[in-house]
């Protein structure tokens, strides 16, 4: 498997256009699409509006302007990332932690692998989390998830006077440096441009998860 056959779904055309239900999840279903699809620069409220079939006006009266919707779209991005790893952690034994973690490693590098616009909207500078409590929920969520992976492997109590919050950053820290080195393939050096992703994927994992096991000794 490579960066060209990502194990999470690629996005899919929201079906149909909206007739019920909720306008507002049918605007943030399209904006994905066209964000996938199209690219940030062909996002706007009249784009979406038009996707989904509403009048022009429709989306900003539940987002207020783009900004608003991008910040939906980046929200959706963190729960569809917790849904995918939480799917993978399920299918892991509780008592085996380092699979456990491996898991939730693997499936965010998978995720930003076959979502790559979303994957750097929902962690870039054009939508500040600040502004956005359904955006900053949904990615203290994410990152719960990961800390609910690191805390049984390094324990509370430490030496060195780490916390398990302080490695459970630094351990996303390491997985989101090489998820947008993938992401950005052609920004990685060149001894390692043409290696295969998963290849580096499980060399960073398995380099993190026996260090944390080491550091707990």
């Amino acid at each position: 498997m490579s960066d060209t056959a990502p194990t999470s779904p690629p996005a899919v055309k929201p079906a149909g256009r909206y007739h019920h239900g909720s306008l507002r999840d049918s605007l943030v279903e399209w904006g994905t699409h066209l964000l996938d699809t199209e690219g940030i620069d062909a996002m706007s409220l009249r784009a979406a509006a038009k996707a989904a079939g509403v009048s022009p006006a429709a989306p900003s009266r539940h987002f207020g302007d783009k900004n608003g919707l991008l910040a939906a779209i980046a929200a959706q991005g963190f729960r569809d990332l917790v849904a995918l790893r939480q799917q993978r952690l399920d299918a892991v034994p509780p008592h085996d932690t380092q699979a456990r973690l491996r898991a939730v490693m693997s499936g965010y590098l998978d995720f930003a692998v076959a979502h790559p616009a979303r994957f750097q909207l929902m962690f870039g500078p054009q939508v500040p989390r600040q502004d956005h409590p359904e955006l900053q929920q949904a990615a203290e969520v994410s990152f719960d998830l990961l800390r609910q992976c690191v805390r049984p492997l390094v324990g509370d109590a430490r030496a060195d006077g780490l916390s398990a919050d302080d490695l459970a950053f630094l351990v996303w820290a390491s997985t989101h440096g090489l998820a947008m080195l993938r992401v950005n393939r052609q920004r990685l050096p060149v001894p390692t441009r043409d290696k295969d992703g998963d290849r580096l994927t499980e060399l960073m994992v398995t380099f993190v998860t026996t260090a944390l096991q080491a550091s707990s000794r």
